[in-house]
């Protein structure tokens, strides 16, 4: 399994950045187009947890919810995955994970691979309160309106650890229930930096807690592709200095 370390989907691509509060630490950070590939980050990152019986919480910025759970049959097709065989799971999350990049997040929560969901959205869809795994164990899900409101929730709880991912849709606005659509906006440069910014509240939290870091960039929802790439540079530029897959990468200094 350990050349597998090194497996990248198609579509895909990660760097090693020193840890933004811990400099004896690493972490990975992994840009992928359908937001479905994260499950193979997430699920690589879980199986480094050796001994931890409780995986990272997932926190997501999306326009969306992605919180459709699997069916029967996929719950099937779950529990035969080999997650020891990276090449098994690259081809499961193209072959079997919905084509929606819907179904991701509570395929994941199925197998343990993450542990008590938050979802940051602007989809208006009901929120599911909870989910059971594989074993029987309850994942708490949780859906937000803004970072603010998460904020507020888990100022009181215990998660020392987390997984961070962004959906580079959360950074639109769009009148249409599926996101997307001919009246998309893009938000103000200004309003993503001030979300991201390495000093805020937000991310002073998430900082400290992060274990890895997933960044969809799904062009179809944002309006095409140089709108993504566009999102993708001011996200990179809030967070990253000198910049991912340079060989150098770096954090933004958070004082």
């Amino acid at each position: 399994m350990d050349s597998d370390e090194y497996i990248r989907p198609p579509g895909t691509y990660y760097d090693i950045v020193t840890h933004p509060t811990d400099a004896k630490k690493a972490i990975e950070v992994a840009v992928v187009q359908d937001h479905r590939f994260a499950f193979f980050y997430w699920l690589k990152w879980s199986k480094r947890q050796n001994g931890i019986l409780t995986p990272p919480s997932l926190v997501s910025l999306d326009w969306h919810q992605d919180l459709a759970a699997p069916c029967d049959l996929e719950c099937e097709w779950l529990r035969k995955l080999d997650t020891n065989d990276y090449k098994a799971v690259s081809l499961f999350c193209w072959d079997k994970l919905h084509c929606l990049n819907d179904g991701h997040i509570l395929a994941a929560a199925y197998l343990n691979i993450i542990g008590d969901i938050h979802v940051v959205q602007k989809q208006r869809d009901e929120c599911p309160e909870a989910f059971e795994d594989i074993e029987g164990r309850l994942h708490t899900v949780h859906c937000y309106g803004s970072t603010d409101a998460l904020l507020q929730a888990v100022s009181s709880q215990e998660h020392p650890s987390v997984f961070f991912d962004i959906d580079l849709d959360y950074f639109t606005e769009s009148s249409d229930s599926c996101g997307g659509g001919k009246d998309l906006k893009l938000m103000e440069r200004e309003d993503i930096e001030f979300c991201l910014r390495p000093a805020g509240e937000f991310m002073s939290w998430i900082f400290p807690r992060m274990t890895g870091m997933t960044i969809a960039t799904e062009p179809e929802f944002c309006g095409g592709l140089m709108n993504s790439n566009h999102l993708l540079g001011i996200v990179h530029d809030s967070l990253f200095h000198p910049p991912l897959f340079s060989h150098r990468v770096g954090w933004r200094h958070h004082t």
